[in-house]
């Protein structure tokens, strides 16, 4: 499946949303027999078949991540966003965990990221209010290739000619801190106070998100990024590449950043034999790929293809109702010798409330 994209303008750019599952902002086909049903009308029919059972088993009908293309001409103004956990117990939403990678960038181009120093909340809000808050801020000056992952509690923002493919949670609450909003308003007052708790104020060390387009080899399949919420990799594809959708356990969705690729999958025609179909994926455009396609190949139009390939996180859970430190044997208590059984079985029993979950 693609979508429509959707521009809105902003002061300082444009933003572009390729697929994002919002509520208010839902990602409509573009084309196919699904084609004028929205992201979230597809998860309420299909469910699981689309993200796999285990994502389906956590994230439930929203679909997890968000796909967005950046085209910052002027000044972003500084905002951040807040964790899983004070997203959802405050607005019963997803985090703001963020993968930008860089596309485009002109001479004048930057980022900026976390605290160049240690910070205070008196004097972050009195930089809120004075406009003075970028003068504290780690500046990066980006080249096309670069690529980082923004956790959530970090401030940053972006201007002065540069184009950013951004990958994200699917929750849209970005909290402005210093800048005006689109209609010129300066008034950060209340987003500032509302993102005083889970704001980072220390010092922060760029190398902590930022990897160069030189630290890795030009072979398909780079891994970019890897977290609980997303997997990342940078795939330059000069031949077909042939995908096992059961290895990844889930959903995969292809960006293409450069070139032109198409996806090959076979379909059920409608005599009910399989045929084989051709997905085209133009540059600028996502393609989502449902877990319930067992396998694909990923065919480049062009000898310059370059896709980003997002699949589910790896998440561990932790059973709440049971503490993996705790002894197994109480002291002065007797267990008739079950106690001095085998200490790799005793080892066992402190694991039995740790569950590893691997999606990819």
């Amino acid at each position: 499946m693609t979508f429509r994209p959707v521009t809105v303008r902003h002061s300082w750019g444009e933003e572009t949303v390729a697929l994002a599952d919002l509520g208010i902002e839902d990602s409509v086909v573009s084309d196919g027999w699904l084609e004028d049903n929205s992201i979230g009308e597809i998860m309420e029919t299909y469910l699981e078949r689309i993200t796999g059972e285990d994502v389906y088993g956590y994230y439930g009908r929203q679909f997890p991540v968000t796909v967005k293309f950046l085209d910052i001409r002027g000044e972003m103004p500084v905002h951040v966003h807040p964790d899983d956990e004070v997203a959802e117990q405050r607005y019963d939403a997803l985090g703001g965990k963020e993968f930008w990678y860089v596309t485009e960038a002109g001479k004048d181009a930057e980022i900026r990221l976390g605290f160049s120093r240690e910070m205070t909340a008196q004097e972050l809000f009195d930089r809120s209010a004075d406009g003075t808050l970028k003068e504290v801020m780690n500046v990066l000056h980006p080249v096309k290739g670069d690529f980082l992952t923004i956790s959530p509690g970090i401030v940053h923002c972006a201007g002065n000619g540069l184009k950013v493919t951004v990958i994200k949670q699917a929750s849209e609450l970005p909290f402005r801190l210093s800048g005006p909003d689109d209609d010129g308003n300066c008034d950060n007052g209340d987003f500032v106070a509302e993102a005083m708790d889970f704001i980072s104020y220390a010092r922060y060390d760029t190398a902590e998100a930022r990897m160069k387009a030189d630290d890795m080899p030009g072979i398909a399949g780079e891994r970019l990024a890897g977290c609980a919420e997303f997997n990342i990799s940078r795939l330059r594809l000069q031949a077909p590449v042939k995908i096992h959708s059961q290895e990844q356990n889930g959903y995969a969705v292809y960006v293409c950043i450069e070139g032109e690729a198409s996806v090959q999958a076979r379909v059920a025609a409608a005599d009910g034999k399989d045929t084989e179909a051709a997905f085209p994926l133009g540059k600028g455009t996502a393609m989502l790929v449902p877990a319930e396609v067992t396998d694909f190949i990923l065919l480049p139009a062009d000898r310059q293809t370059t896709l980003l390939e997002v699949t589910p996180g790896t998440r561990e859970d932790i059973d709440g109702y049971i503490n993996p430190d705790t002894e197994p044997f109480l002291e002065g208590e007797d267990y008739e010798g079950l106690e001095n059984d085998d200490v790799k079985e005793n080892d066992n029993v402190k694991e039995e409330g740790k569950h590893n979950r691997s999606w990819n």
